[in-house]
């Protein structure tokens, strides 16, 4: 994005970043682990691929809705969480559930959670997610999800961006 606060930048400006994350590309980061994972670390190097998408989905997503929004720092931080997410865009005429991918990118921050924080053990809310994961095992075939989840997010969050842009003239 840019150095300059949200308060600083014009409203042609505003929609012109906008317009540009349109393009923002979530994977790299993501395939640069894929690749240097090789062959034998190929299920952890997606495994923390997933970990690395996730993280660059919530970076630019919270710069995209803070900056389209013109969010506080405190408003910023909220927009991480599912509710206040969902709270938070409401208030400013977005329906957020009903932008497709909305329940892909919880998908996403609780698949990078288990992994993070949960060992990589399917929860009770990851149960059946994937035909291959039942709660309290281990996940497995990292590869299929990362491709599954790695497609939607990315139609979503180009979605997103459609709707703050839509709201925001």
């Amino acid at each position: 994005m840019t150095d300059q606060s949200p308060e600083s930048l014009s409203d042609i400006e505003i929609l012109d970043i906008l317009q540009s994350m349109k393009d923002d590309v979530l994977n790299t980061e993501a395939k640069e682990i894929i690749l240097n994972g090789g062959k034998a670390g190929r299920q952890e190097a997606h495994k923390q691929a997933i970990v690395a998408l996730h993280d660059t989905f919530e970076k630019n997503f919270v710069e995209a809705v803070t900056l389209a929004l013109g969010l506080n720092a405190g408003q910023a931080k909220k927009i991480k969480y599912k509710k206040d997410r969902i709270r938070i865009l409401k208030v400013r005429g977005i329906d957020y559930m009903a932008i497709d991918g909305a329940e892909t990118a919880q998908v996403l921050s609780q698949v990078a959670q288990a992994i993070l924080r949960e060992d990589a053990i399917v929860t009770r809310d990851l149960h059946n997610i994937f035909p291959f994961w039942k709660e309290g095992w281990p996940m497995v075939q990292f590869d299929n999800a990362y491709k599954i989840l790695e497609e939607d997010i990315g139609i979503h969050y180009a979605l997103v961006i459609e709707n703050l842009i839509e709201n925001f003239k």
